[in-house]
């Protein structure tokens, strides 16, 4: 899947994370998901779901699993399911158009359906979106990133008080695609039934990166260097802190920034999925490898949700928090598998699984639940 009518590296330089974009007709085929399959993806355990009402002036949120629509009506609700693309082939397949971006930035793909008159109300996001409008028509307001006020007019739907300047007021027909900054207000009402499909980035702020490289460092005995003291005076009380304890503790954190080995720490953390990747019954060994690039019924397709990172200039690959180094004869295949968007039969990968190491490699990816082995 490919995005159309947009020049990507302009795209980058001038509008990403900087102003709206309506990319008119940015998608062909955006016949991706039912609104029944939809539906019945939010009455399953364990799927994120909500439904947002607004009748009567007055908003409303439940949550899944839902056991039936019926009572909901024909006017002014939606619901949202979140990671749908953890769930559906075609939906993941939505994010090979965006794969001119960061795939560690990538966070899930939410689908809505609404029906007339639906919508959350004007609002705004802490990450980047991209908004692939699907099956029927949304009209879009969307204006320039500015301060704004949040409000709460029920319990778990966050909006804005702020009236804003729309640069954007456009209605979105299938195949058209908004893309909003963060912190750029918007709103959107259906027209008539609709299916939205939002690709969001993760953007932690500085206490969500500390928390989640501190368990890393954690899990890993990594930055276990210990606060020392700087020069004592004894005329000092004991119950204050100097400016230069203070101090002694900022260095010390900075020092562990600044090691090498706290770049492993941050990409062990970017290659983390948002949720827990299945594991084989069996673990998968190297030696099992060959047997398999040689069965015509086996295939290997990425778990969805799963991300493969490499270390630029280094030979380090990561995946589900864990580092794997490459020899150069196994590099071509952790490129290829990287780059794995579809199913592939294991006997395409038998030229670049010669060596012991590439085996290894496949094994230890199927073990981290990165990659699927499926046999027919």
């Amino acid at each position: 899947m490919q995005l159309d009518n947009i020049d990507k590296q302009a795209f980058l330089e001038s509008d990403w994370q900087q102003r709206p974009r309506l990319i008119k007709r940015g998608l062909n085929n955006v016949d991706l998901i039912e609104p029944e399959i939809l539906a019945g993806l939010a009455m399953e355990e364990g799927v994120d779901a909500r439904v947002i009402e607004h009748r009567n002036q007055r908003w409303s949120v439940s949550h899944g699993p839902f056991e039936e629509y019926e009572s909901l009506g024909e006017q002014d609700w939606t619901l949202l399911v979140q990671a749908v693309n953890e769930w559906m082939p075609d939906v993941h397949a939505l994010l090979e158009a965006f794969r001119f971006l960061p795939e560690w930035r990538i966070d899930d793909v939410m689908v809505s359906f609404s029906v007339e008159g639906g919508g959350v109300g004007p609002h705004v996001d802490e990450y980047d979106v991209f908004i692939v409008q699907g099956a029927g028509r949304r009209h879009w307001r969307v204006g320039e990133r500015q301060a704004t006020t949040p409000t709460y007019p029920c319990e778990d739907l966050k909006q804005i008080s702020d009236p804003f300047n729309a640069v954007i007021d456009e209605v979105l027909e299938p195949g058209d695609i908004l893309y909003i900054p963060a912190g750029c207000p918007h709103d959107g009402i259906a027209l008539e039934p609709c299916l939205n499909y939002s690709v969001g980035f993760r953007a932690p702020n500085q206490a969500e990166w500390l928390a989640q490289l501190a368990d890393m460092a954690l899990q890993t005995e990594r930055l276990k260097q210990r606060y020392t003291d700087p020069k004592l005076s004894s005329s000092t009380p004991s119950h204050v802190v100097t400016n230069g304890q203070l101090e002694q503790v900022k260095q010390l954190l900075k020092s562990a920034l600044d090691a090498d080995e706290f770049n492993e720490l941050i990409l062990r953390a970017q290659s983390m999925s948002k949720r827990p990747l299945p594991e084989p019954e069996l673990p998968m060994m190297a030696e099992q490898i060959p047997a398999l690039l040689t069965m015509n019924n086996a295939m290997l397709v990425r778990t969805p949700g799963a991300r493969l990172l490499k270390q630029a200039d280094t030979a380090h690959y990561f995946a589900n928090g864990e580092r794997f180094t490459v020899t150069e004869g196994a590099e071509m295949l952790a490129q290829k598998i990287a780059e794995l968007t579809d199913e592939v039969p294991m006997s395409e990968l038998a030229p670049y699984c010669q060596d012991m190491c590439s085996q290894e490699l496949l094994a230890w990816l199927v073990n981290q639940g990165v990659i699927e082995l499926l046999i027919d």
